[in-house]
């Protein structure tokens, strides 16, 4: 492990001329759709993503993205309520491979983040309650473009493919970000 990190830092080093003759780096923020496979496939329509992007060279970038999708649900059977809402947040890092284009403006580009995945869910029916919570490992191979305006001010859009480590059996999904990019 120390050898990985004198690894990164010593490449950081060596490529760091470039790094400051060139945009630093972005921030950016806004909506994800989370999609879930498995046995019991779930879509989580309401969630949000804050990513930070440093740049280590043109094509290179190192990433560190947290989000956070969310699903509850509630009816009433036969006179007894039941409610019933789970949580997910995501905490990853890795690296991003841009690709240069002739419109400066548009960069596609692709990312490999790992880190956790913390899941929570609560169950409530008259007075009975169920709550429960795991972390586990997670993988995201993912794609998409930032399309920059004047200013360094833009929209990043992406799409790609995860895979939660859970014990025993994971999980695979779909995910869905939009949101705004600031360059710095």
């Amino acid at each position: 492990m120390r050898r990985f990190a004198a690894l990164l830092i010593g490449a950081f080093l060596l490529t760091s001329g470039t790094v400051f003759a060139q945009d630093k780096g972005d921030i950016s923020g806004g909506y994800r759709y989370l999609h879930a496979g498995g046995d019991e496939s779930e879509s989580f329509p309401k969630g949000w993503y804050f990513d930070v992007t440093g740049h280590v060279t043109d094509m290179v970038s190192i990433v560190g993205d947290v989000g956070g999708t969310y699903k509850s649900e509630s009816f009433t059977e036969g006179g007894l309520s039941f409610e019933g809402s789970l949580k997910i947040h995501t905490f990853q890092g890795g690296v991003k491979f841009r690709v240069p284009t002739m419109n400066t403006n548009v960069t596609p580009f692709a990312q490999v983040l790992g880190g956790g995945v913390r899941s929570s869910f609560k169950f409530e029916a008259g007075s009975i309650s169920e709550s429960d919570s795991s972390t586990d490992g997670i993988l995201t191979i993912s794609g998409g473009v930032d399309v920059t305006g004047m200013a360094k001010v833009g929209v990043r859009v992406q799409a790609g493919y995860f895979r939660v480590f859970e014990e025993g059996e994971g999980t695979n999904g779909f995910q869905f970000s939009v949101g705004a990019k600031i360059g710095f």
